[in-house]
């Protein structure tokens, strides 16, 4: 069940212009979900270590979106979003409740 709503995370950013790699950092990104509390850390070192990860995250997923389509800061900033609302739902209907905290 996940792999095929990998494969629809896939499919869905390709058919609009991303490449596979792209595809694959969004759903990694709606597996482990925005909020380091989810993962939860054993302190307070280790939630910094994961906000700064998830951060860093999103940041590459911004960076790959400007340069695979040649848009501005903002209209990544809303493709990004929408991509991970997409995975994100898709994962909750797979697994039938809500899923790590991503948005």
């Amino acid at each position: 069940m996940v792999q095929r709503v990998k494969a629809s995370t896939l499919d869905r950013v390709m058919e609009e212009g991303y490449t596979e790699s792209y595809g694959a950092l969004v759903y990694l990104a709606a597996v482990i979900g925005t909020d380091p509390e989810s993962l939860c850390p054993s302190g307070i070192e280790e939630r910094l270590a994961w906000g700064g990860h998830l951060k860093g995250l999103r940041a590459a997923l911004l960076c790959l979106a400007m340069h695979e389509r040649g848009i501005g800061p903002e209209a990544a900033a809303l493709a990004v979003s929408h991509h991970l609302e997409d995975a994100t739902s898709d994962l909750e209907r797979a697994a039938g409740a809500p899923c790590g905290g991503a948005q």
